[in-house]
């Protein structure tokens, strides 16, 4: 009979569409991800998004409205991808870390990241400039219970952090990998000019100096 309920049958159904849905998403976001790792985020250009899925644009504007709304959304992925992974390598073992060793976890975590710190650099003055209340208020809910994950494994490493230091760890650690990515990932003039030997004091290891630089904030908290 036309019209006849089917028991069972909506359930299925709207479970492929969310998958179709979600696949979608993860082609949208991965074509994101290569044209930025090929180019820069002002260069790419939703329809070159559009074009490398093979999809009319105006598909890419139901699932994204916006270009910082996508990378937003690479980035929110990327971080919660990130954050595990150093949970995971603080998880590792038993008992307290010196400073020294929690800083070289951190850099060891970022070892292959250039893209989720170069994306990180862009977050409050680019991706957060163009995006929907909602969007940001669910990014910043994950960043906060990621954080708090975070913090307690930190103390637990490092019994001198209270909670409110652990916290500010964090951020402290968030401007300095946003600070040493941007000085760290120069234009192509810049760093043949940088080649010269006298400019040596203005090259910037990324790991080695964000090691350095964690090592000497956890001293100076220990030191209090």
């Amino acid at each position: 009979m036309v019209g006849a309920f089917t028991p069972g049958r909506a359930g299925p159904v709207r479970a492929r569409r969310d998958e179709d849905k979600e696949a979608r998403r993860r082609e949208l976001l991965d074509a994101a991800r290569a044209l930025f790792e090929a180019t820069s985020f002002a260069e790419v250009k939703m329809a070159d998004v559009a074009a490398r899925t093979r999809l009319a644009k105006g598909t890419v504007f139901l699932y994204f409205p916006t270009k910082e709304a996508l990378f937003l959304a690479l980035l929110d992925d990327l971080l919660t991808a990130w954050f595990a992974k150093l949970n995971g390598r603080l998880a590792e073992g038993d008992g307290a870390w010196t400073a020294e060793e929690l800083a070289r976890a951190v850099a060891a975590s970022l070892e292959g990241e250039e893209t989720f710190t170069r994306l990180l650099a862009l977050m409050q003055t680019v991706l957060e400039q163009n995006v929907t209340v909602e969007q940001t208020r669910r990014f910043k809910e994950r960043v906060l219970v990621a954080m708090g994950a975070t913090a307690v494994l930190l103390q637990q490493r490092l019994p001198f952090l209270t909670a409110g230091d652990a916290g500010q760890l964090i951020r402290h650690v968030h401007a300095l990998m946003t600070g040493l990515r941007q000085m760290a990932d120069i234009a192509p003039v810049a760093r043949e000019v940088l080649t010269l030997p006298h400019m040596a004091p203005l090259r910037v290891d990324f790991t080695a100096e964000l090691t350095a630089a964690i090592t000497t904030l956890l001293r100076g908290l220990q030191a209090r």
